[in-house]
């Protein structure tokens, strides 16, 4: 039976993935900040690290007996204005905490959630980054690039995803982007991330909003 680590599991995504890990039947360990445990369910085949994900060491703890690394931590835009932190700081420092990290436990398999090459923010251009970090750490890696992710609470993305759909169907760049630019589920989203878990075909892929819905 095999172990999974999981980071931002109390986080809008990882509130979706986690249930899914437990329901197929893997062990998780879950790297969670102080004082966040109290937001996991409580399940015999969950585990939880209180540590910041920004620390090797403390990642090093949580890895520890796992086979492979499921990594959704991102800050959000809100946060980033209350913290005074930046998508820099942690999405990409996390990343960079993460592989030696890895590295010291021996752990060679991560799941990578980045978001939509989509535009030249600093929030795109980061997220390039720590693709390109996990990319050139020489482990089995597998990135998800989803856009817009549906969950409760989440309408923006509802209403948006009819005019993308449609113009996902023009020919060329610009239906190439919204195309990109389209709506997943969070239960999509960790159908996917379950299935590159299990498929040793998914190393060395990076999943778009096409492959992500197929997969699901």
């Amino acid at each position: 039976m095999q172990t999974i680590c999981i980071t931002g599991a109390t986080g809008f995504v990882g509130q979706g993935v986690l249930p899914a890990l437990l329901d197929a039947g893997f062990r998780v360990h879950a790297l969670v900040r102080p004082g966040s445990e109290k937001k996991l369910p409580h399940h015999p085949m969950l585990t939880a690290f209180e540590g910041d994900v920004l620390e090797t060491e403390a990642i090093a703890r949580a890895l520890m007996g796992s086979q492979a690394l499921v990594h959704l931590t991102g800050i959000k835009r809100a946060e980033t204005k209350r913290t005074g932190l930046t998508y820099e700081d942690v999405d990409l420092g996390s990343v960079l905490a993460v592989l030696p990290a890895m590295n010291k436990v021996s752990v060679k398999r991560i799941v990578l959630l980045s978001a939509a090459d989509v535009g030249h923010s600093f929030y795109v251009r980061t997220k390039q980054r720590t693709e390109q970090a996990v990319i050139d750490a020489g482990v089995d890696w597998t990135i998800l690039r989803p856009s817009y992710i549906i969950g409760k609470g989440q309408r923006w993305p509802i209403i948006m995803s009819p005019f993308l759909n449609l113009l996902a169907l023009l020919p060329g760049h610009y239906g190439n982007i919204a195309k990109r630019a389209r709506s997943v589920t969070r239960v999509q989203l960790a159908a996917a991330i379950v299935h590159a878990l299990k498929s040793e075909t998914a190393i060395g892929k990076v999943w778009d909003v096409s492959a992500i819905r197929a997969i699901a």
